[in-house]
């Protein structure tokens, strides 16, 4: 629906009307008009869909059966839930966890899963802006 709305209202009807005009047929006028104009919006919902696939543990943890295949966010989850075990397992035979760091793995679990992004957005940040300027009102 968000890419449905963009080309009904960002692409120019008199610029697809003019490519007709000129010769164009249907094949040309989407790849040499309408994509390039188009590179904001594919790259915002391509980013947003890659990380929601990113970010998604339960399909690996749903249907990948070999231990050796498992996902960087199925791998992240299961040292989360293996740290919250032994911090319980610990209170629960009146062991001191206080030492434990507990906040400190889980910060270093968000850090591991976020880096591969963080590593990803200089390339798009380029469509994200472009993005802005096209939709932006010039007073």
């Amino acid at each position: 629906m968000i890419m449905r709305t963009y080309f009904e209202t960002n692409v120019p009807k008199e610029l697809l009307e003019s490519a007709r005009v000129d010769g164009a047929n249907e094949f040309t006028t989407l790849f040499r008009i309408v994509l390039p104009i188009s590179l904001p919006i594919m790259a915002t919902i391509g980013l947003m869909s890659g990380l929601a696939y990113w970010n998604d543990w339960t399909n690996g943890l749903y249907y990948i059966t070999d231990k050796n295949l498992n996902t960087v966010q199925v791998f992240l989850n299961n040292m989360l839930i293996n740290a919250q075990q032994l911090e319980q397992m610990g209170t629960a035979h009146g062991l001191d966890m206080s030492s434990m760091p507990s906040i400190a793995v889980r910060m270093a679990v968000a850090v591991a899963g976020a880096l591969p992004l963080v590593c990803v957005f200089p390339f798009f940040q380029k469509y994200f802006v472009k993005g802005m300027t096209l939709g932006a009102v010039k007073g």
